[in-house]
């Protein structure tokens, strides 16, 4: 097992800062045609999330609605990957799903327009909507579920606030996000650089959410039963370069208005990789991870660490 590095020191909650929702949305909407091929983490996570709570399919707290139908909202939809799978483990459900990204909605709905699965088509719906102010009515669906998409709110109370109010009663709402350990590596990368180039600050990271701070929000929403899973999941790249670009291919750039773009700049990037490259890199023939083994050699690594989230209305 590969230990940590005692400068790993994730970002508080408290520390999250306001991103700027329009150039989130440019950012999604320009990643948005190549997206499918670029984002294999966001197809596993949601993988794992259908796995988990999705199977068999007939989760314990889906309550048919009326004519024996049930309705699921997915928020942050992207391309549709999760609708697209859900649709098929419950083929009378109507799904509806929204995304800020107009660009990510069309794509998805191009997506579904392919489908040779007409029932499929007919009962799945994409609207282009902010999670933090649901267009739907209250006591709408009886599922909500999201994928990697609650990092992204300025205010995620609000955010669970609208998932519950959208809720029936007894609804389940079903979601992952990521934790204050994204990223860690590229994080020590930057102060170390920082600090020999006698720069100071923080770039503009996303202040991640901890486990703690998601479920006293949830609880505070109205939600009860909620039970948090945690785990670290490693990506590995060429480099730390294959790693940035990885970042801005699904979007996912600096959020932040007036956010310090010194991370941006050649000398701190080239300093951020030659420390990511000596302290990152698997050296031994296997990295054992909390959830896998990875074989291959002289590839630096990333953690993800991803919360999966069940609670009830």
């Amino acid at each position: 097992m590969m230990k940590a590095h005692p400068h790993l020191n994730p970002l508080p909650s408290r520390e999250r800062r306001e991103m700027d929702k329009a150039r989130i949305k440019l950012s999604f909407s320009n990643a948005a045609k190549n997206y499918d091929s670029n984002a294999l983490f966001q197809k596993e996570v949601a993988d794992e999330l259908l796995s988990k709570y999705f199977n068999p399919p007939s989760p314990p707290f889906i309550k048919g609605g009326e004519g024996g139908g049930f309705s699921i909202l997915d928020i942050g939809c992207g391309t549709g990957f999760l609708s697209h799978n859900l649709t098929e483990r419950f083929p009378e459900a109507n799904i509806l799903s929204c995304d800020i990204s107009h660009a990510m909605v069309k794509q998805a709905l191009s997506k579904l327009q392919g489908t040779s699965c007409k029932r499929q088509t007919n009962k799945i719906h994409f609207l282009n909507s902010d999670g933090e102010l649901l267009p739907y009515k209250t006591e709408s669906f009886d599922i909500v579920t999201s994928n990697l998409t609650y990092q992204w709110m300025n205010d995620i109370k609000t955010a669970f606030s609208e998932a519950y109010r959208v809720l029936r009663p007894g609804g389940g709402f079903v979601f992952s996000t990521l934790g204050t350990a994204t990223l860690k590596e590229l994080r020590m990368c930057y102060i170390e650089a920082s600090a020999i180039l006698s720069r100071n600050g923080l770039p503009a990271f996303i202040g991640f959410s901890d486990q703690p701070f998601i479920q006293s929000a949830l609880a505070n929403a109205g939600f009860k039963n909620i039970s948090p899973a945690t785990t670290n999941i490693i990506k590995t790249h060429d480099d730390m370069w294959g790693l940035l670009k990885n970042i801005k291919s699904i979007g996912a750039g600096n959020p932040f208005k007036d956010g310090d773009n010194s991370l941006a700049r050649g000398s701190i990037l080239k300093k951020m990789a030659e420390i990511y490259n000596d302290r990152f890199k698997i050296k031994d023939s296997r990295l054992t991870t909390c959830n896998s083994q990875l074989a291959t050699r002289n590839r630096i690594y990333a953690t993800y660490e991803v919360m999966f989230v069940y609670c009830k209305k």
